[in-house]
């Protein structure tokens, strides 16, 4: 945000205010104390100023002054009649008070507003839906992340904190598109066979291959394999029932490119453990030594398979094929890693070295593995990407591939990752990025660029809802941008979800500690919230400090607490295995009072230990 420095009247003064003045610009204020007959302390925008009254001080309680200049470094000001006041633009149009208060929030993160951002506010006051408090919050929300006051931003940041939940807006565009009969169809005949309605798509959907791949047969026949450094991939499925329904030409175009995908992809994987086992070598050798000096250097190797690894595990590309198993190796790696990186802060040397080896060991161990399910899912949707498709075939497509998990597939860091990626999280992002590394930019597949598409069309319904949905994801999207400057960061997502024919939305409420340029997932506070009609309001606390994990279950549903009792062994395993130590995890009943903070207030929490974690209020 670019600080804007208005000057009063004469450039050569420095302004010694704490706010942008101009002569002729009418404030409000209050007397705070009389100095003389013509000289007063007043408080104008909660700040408190030294003025010389032109004329008699005003005796009411608030009265409006105007700035006429500055002389001995004193602000000379004259009251405004109350005629003239009636008649100023900015009491027309909004009482001033309140105007003051978002100039004062903004101004308190070192936002200073121009005319015509003024101006912006008052129209988003007067137009915009909502309470005054929930306006407020969306000022405070924009002045958090430090946003330029645009009109867009106010409304995206609005629209996402105080509108209709993400997954009510896609219900209400799905809808007016006549897709809402696909995906419940999608969830209630998962098992049974293509219907007529899908036809009519002219295209086999997501939906469609998920389902064939459920009923194929079990006994597959392997067509082809690629030996890699000594490692076999087996391509499976060419026989498969479900893949028979695709061209020829398709088929024929998906078994090379599965065959050069997965050669790559093995490639890539054994020149990932060489540079990774090379620096654990190094840091190893200097850990051996016993110096002191050589612990930075060491330190410095650990951090860079550390980002290579997290790297790897978001953004590389085998990893849209290898299984969970792996997965969680690498996971488990790179939390081993940030344990040997803090015991070298703390100069045990021995202890860091012991893990070092550890995960050496483990690395080196590691085989690259496709699993069957990813495969499987990979040419679906390569298969659907290929496809003349409409835009609103494809957001059919895209809806049924991303508001559930592909069958089968477990739950990993990277499905969740692509899930966002799918939803358009990502989109400036992935373009962006690929511009950079002068990669041929393809048409981003994700539901933002569907939208963007349909917003585009012959104005009707179904572009306003489009330009509705966008403006909501817009608005996530600003309220989750990476703030280096600030030691806390904030996220808010609403993440769309099929449930029972319904899109459903879960609300996701994130506070980390910045760690270098990334999110400190040894110390964060996550928290889930899901509002459904049949179990009423779910919540899941997770509290982070120093790899130290508490869980809180919220309901105050008596059968879906039990239900979930069952599974919390699992979710402890699961957890444990990626690295957290999981302190406990406790059920308590929903209480409105307790749920999480708006992201407008999230960045207001207190650090109570900079070294140590921080006390987070849920």
């Amino acid at each position: 945000m670019q600080i804007r420095n208005d000057l009063i009247m004469n450039e050569s003064i420095t302004n010694p205010f704490p706010f942008s003045l101009k002569e002729g610009e009418t404030f409000f204020a209050t007397i705070k104390e009389k100095l003389s007959s013509n000289e007063a302390i007043i408080t104008v925008k909660g700040q408190d100023v030294h003025v010389r009254f032109q004329g008699e001080i005003p005796n009411e309680d608030k009265f409006a002054v105007q700035i006429i200049g500055i002389k001995d470094h004193v602000l000379q000001v004259q009251a405004v009649p109350k005629t003239a006041e009636t008649n100023d633009a900015a009491t027309r149009l909004l009482p001033v008070s309140e105007l003051e208060k978002a100039e004062q929030i903004l101004f308190a993160q070192g936002i200073r507003l121009s005319k015509e951002e003024k101006a912006l506010l008052r129209r988003f006051f007067e137009k915009a839906k909502g309470t005054l408090n929930e306006k407020l919050e969306t000022i405070q929300a924009l002045a958090n992340k430090k946003l330029e006051v645009t009109e867009l931003h106010l409304q995206s940041i609005h629209e996402a904190l105080h509108g209709e939940p993400f997954g009510e807006v896609l219900t209400k565009l799905a809808d007016h598109l006549d897709l809402l009969p696909h995906l419940q169809y999608s969830e209630e005949s998962s098992r049974e066979s293509v219907n007529n309605e899908k036809e009519s798509f002219n295209s086999q959907t997501e939906t469609d291959l998920l389902e064939d791949q459920e009923n194929s047969p079990k006994d597959r026949i392997s067509a082809g394999a690629e030996a890699t450094n000594g490692q076999q991939t087996e391509l499976p499925y060419w026989n498969e029932e479900w893949f028979q329904t695709i061209p020829v030409q398709s088929k024929d175009m998906i078994v090379k490119t599965i065959t050069e995908k997965l050669s790559q992809a093995a490639l890539d994987f054994k020149k990932l453990q060489i540079e990774m086992n090379k620096k654990l070598e190094n840091a190893a050798f200097l850990l051996n030594s016993g110096q002191t000096l050589a612990r930075q250097q060491a330190k410095q190797f650990i951090e860079a398979v550390i980002n290579t690894l997290d790297r790897a595990i978001l953004r590389g590309e085998f990893m849209l094929f290898t299984d969970m198993k792996t997965e969680k190796q690498m996971l488990q790696a790179s939390a081993k890693l940030a344990e040997a990186k803090q015991l070298l802060t703390e100069g045990k040397q021995s202890d860091a070295l012991k893990i070092v080896n550890e995960v050496k060991n483990l690395l080196v161990g590691l085989r690259f593995q496709p699993a069957d399910v990813k495969i499987k899912h990979f040419i679906s949707v390569f298969h659907l990407n290929e496809q003349e498709a409409t835009p609103k075939q494809q957001l059919l497509s895209q809806l049924a591939r991303t508001l559930k998990l592909p069958l089968g597939e477990e739950v990993s860091a990277r499905s969740m990752f692509e899930q966002f990626r799918q939803l358009g999280f990502q989109h400036e992002k992935d373009i962006s990025r690929a511009l950079l590394f002068k990669q041929p930019v393809m048409e981003p597949q994700n539901i933002k660029a569907l939208l963007m598409k349909l917003s585009q069309a012959e104005p009707g319904m179904i572009a306003q809802q489009a330009e509705h949905a966008l403006m909501n994801m817009t608005g996530q999207q600003l309220l989750s941008k990476f703030d280096a400057n600030n030691h806390v960061q904030t996220m808010f997502y609403q993440l769309p979800v099929l449930l029972h024919d319904q899109i459903e939305t879960v609300h996701i409420y994130l506070n980390s500690r910045n760690d270098g340029g990334k999110l400190d997932w040894q110390n964060c506070s996550l928290y889930f919230l899901l509002d459904t009609e049949k179990y009423g309001k779910i919540g899941i606390l997770l509290q982070a400090l120093e790899r130290n994990l508490t869980i809180t279950i919220k309901t105050d549903n008596a059968q879906l607490a039990e239900a979930l009792k069952s599974l919390t062994e699992m979710a402890k395993e699961n957890l444990e295995a990626i690295g957290y130590n999981v302190k406990g995890i406790a059920f308590a009943k929903m209480n409105e009072q307790e749920e999480p903070k708006t992201a407008a207030e999230t960045t207001q929490e207190k650090e109570t230990n900079r070294e140590k974690g921080y006390d987070w209020t849920v």
